[in-house]
């Protein structure tokens, strides 16, 4: 996990001892327990919980983070794509450049 450009380290063997049935139960996400605060103007936190293929947000079973961060990240992924800090569609930089098939 990126943040303000510290890279943080996310153990799996922490994250596991959380979850039951698929559902991720721990009150202290990634999120909460570096205190890292959701903001629709940073853009580089957000775009990591956003699919670089489809511009799908990852669903909560992915990301190991808790229900309400995920209702704070939908709702600031909202935000910054209606302002324009977002766009709605990714499309992967080196690709850019191919030639058209058709």
């Amino acid at each position: 996990l990126l943040v303000n450009n510290r890279l943080y380290a996310l153990s799996r063997s922490n994250t596991d001892a959380y979850i039951s049935n698929g559902v991720n139960d721990c009150p202290k996400s990634c999120l909460c327990s570096n205190g890292i605060l959701i903001d629709y103007k940073n853009v580089q936190l957000l775009s990591q919980f956003v699919s670089s293929q489809t511009g799908m947000m990852y669903p909560r079973t992915y990301t190991k983070i808790c229900m309400k961060k995920q209702k704070q990240l939908a709702r600031a992924i909202k935000r910054s794509r209606t302002m324009g800090f977002m766009p709605y569609t990714y499309k992967i930089p080196e690709y850019l450049n191919d030639p058209k098939l058709f």
